[in-house]
């Protein structure tokens, strides 16, 4: 690739601080970051979580929170140092010449509003006054043509949709239409596929990719994932205690690691990868399903307020079977069903048919119309942080299951609460933290606590490392294989990485359109797939990084 003299970005010796009331001189967030980016560039930053990707992004689209303080340096964009802009001016340049797209999409949208609703709205709100008033027609003519630009087939339905009736890749592309009605010179996209299936990441993926070289657009990507960076980007950009430590080119980075940190990410993303040894189980009559799951029916309206409805079936005649301590893998294309299916599992919706019953005694029969009774099942979010009450220590957030449920007395329980915390890897101090001041890693290891204070015979796990980069994700997966290796605990882990599935295990089954559609022994489903749709995710997870396969591996 060719690339400009004069970069588009310029990012030199910047460091930003948070004030901390335990130290006169604030929590340094970024120190002396430098690094440029080019025109049509696609420039990749990865590192571990808190080393200050997220802040690079929101100081150089000037979405700082109002407390952080920045100490030093400069961001020269366009031939202005940002920095130095008023307010309004750089709120001008927001939209117009800086596009962003944030990690989940559905909470960049108004529910309220249509997907043409949102996209009508960049364009009135960045119209020039000095130009006549572009006409209605004229706006969703260039919509429609946008969101066609990026993969849309039917993109006048993408616009009378609301943002709930349209799945995750869907309205990531849609998020990213919007962005570039503006045509704006460069692209900030924060981690734009963590949420999202293999095939729809790798769709994702491509139409950036071709989106940049079609607009000649600068992207500025961040990522935690090296095998997603290796294939978008032009040149990666290591980050390790607030500032850059490494920036080559993939092949480089990959290949040939300088700095020791580049290496401990590349061995952490193969440890991810690598297959754990499991324990044998048992699928013999002698050994009856834990859980299981017959003929389940579910679906909702989708009214708004006292509009007409049509109902739609989410899960149709499901059927399942999860074992006493197996980790059973789900997986399917986003919108398929596999978070609605853990929903009535745990109790928090209904099913309008079917029946689920636990160690052969029946806990729904949802064709009775009857409430569930509770199973002994704990759930792990995907975001901790969401699922955790951000005002209570993790000491009471741990007592609180067994406070509901008046087992045993406060002394007892601050015990077991001690035992917990040891039992998934944290230390007696972190009883008095809140979950603010934990790491991701460490919020989850909570999650997953909280999850097990009840002694569940089931857990379901539902993304719960997608969102952690390398290193902890392989530290979070090797705490869930213990706690199953060594409790006895079943899980129903849910995941779009098949990396993942395939090193953790024991038999994975394969939703589409809400129906299971294959179920079968890791090794069979995915070396010798007998469903077109299974065939489909193994190939979208070889394009994704067909070269990042070998090279991770190789390390």
């Amino acid at each position: 690739m060719t690339y400009l003299s004069e970069p588009v970005l310029l990012v030199e010796n910047l460091s930003l601080t948070f004030p901390d009331a335990n130290r006169a001189s604030g929590h340094n967030v970024l120190s002396n970051l430098t690094f440029d980016l080019r025109k049509g560039e696609v420039l990749g930053i990865v590192g571990d979580s808190g080393s200050g990707k997220t802040m690079t992004a929101l100081a150089v689209a000037g979405l700082l929170p109002e407390n952080a303080e920045v100490t030093s340096g400069r961001i020269m964009f366009d031939g202005k140092d940002l920095l130095k802009l008023k307010p309004s001016d750089r709120r001008k340049l927001l939209g117009d010449k800086i596009g962003m797209i944030f990690q989940e999409p559905l909470s960049s949208f108004n529910p309220l509003m249509t997907i043409g609703k949102h996209l009508n709205e960049v364009l009135t709100s960045h119209s020039n006054p000095l130009l006549p008033k572009e006409h209605a027609d004229g706006r969703k003519s260039r919509i429609l043509e946008m969101l066609a630009h990026v993969g849309f087939t039917d993109p006048l339905r993408i616009y009378n949709a609301f943002p709930h009736q349209i799945s995750g890749g869907q309205r990531q592309r849609a998020l990213i239409a919007g962005t570039l009605l503006l045509k704006p010179t460069l692209l900030i996209a924060d981690e734009p596929t963590t949420a999202l299936d293999t095939v729809t990441q790798s769709q994702i993926v491509d139409q950036l990719k071709r989106i940049s070289r079609s607009f000649n657009l600068s992207v500025l990507f961040i990522s935690h994932d090296l095998m997603l960076v290796e294939r978008i980007c032009d040149r990666v950009a290591v980050m390790h205690n607030r500032r850059i430590v490494e920036l080559e080119t993939p092949k480089d980075i990959l290949h040939s690691p300088t700095h020791p940190h580049t290496a401990k990410l590349i061995r952490s993303a193969r440890a991810v990868r690598t297959p754990r040894v499991k324990q044998e189980t048992s699928y013999s009559d002698d050994n009856p399903p834990l859980i299981q799951i017959k003929g389940l029916n579910t679906g909702y309206n989708d009214s708004i307020f006292f509009g007409a409805s049509r109902y739609h079936e989410v899960l149709r005649d499901v059927n399942i079977d999860i074992y006493p301590g197996e980790i059973l893998g789900l997986i399917g294309s986003s919108g398929c069903g596999k978070t609605t299916l853990t929903r009535v599992l745990t109790g928090l919706i209904s099913a309008t048919n079917g029946t689920i019953t636990e160690n052969g005694r029946i806990m729904a029969d949802f064709s009775q119309r009857k409430k569930m009774k509770r199973c002994s099942v704990g759930l792990v979010f995907q975001d901790p942080y969401n699922s955790l009450n951000p005002a209570k220590t993790i000491s009471w957030l741990l007592e609180e299951p067994l406070r509901i449920h008046g087992i045993c007395d406060r002394i007892e329980r601050k015990t077991r609460v001690l035992q917990m915390l040891s039992d998934v890897g944290l230390g007696s101090k972190y009883q008095h933290y809140y979950p603010h001041q934990l790491s991701g890693g460490q919020r989850q290891r909570v999650a997953l606590a909280v999850s097990l204070m009840l002694s569940p015979s089931l857990i379901i796990a539902d993304e719960p490392v997608s969102a952690l980069d390398a290193s902890v994700q392989a530290q979070i997966l090797e705490l869930l294989f213990k706690i199953n290796r060594e409790k006895g605990v079943a899980f129903l882990f849910i995941s779009h990485n098949l990396s993942v599935v395939r090193s953790i295990c024991h038999r994975v089954a394969i939703m589409d359109d809400g129906k299971i559609v294959e179920t079968g022994a890791i090794d069979e489903v995915f070396d010798k797939p007998s469903t077109v749709v299974a065939s489909n995710l193994l190939k979208a997870e070889t394009n994704y990084h067909p070269r990042s396969n070998r090279t991770i591996d190789s390390q």
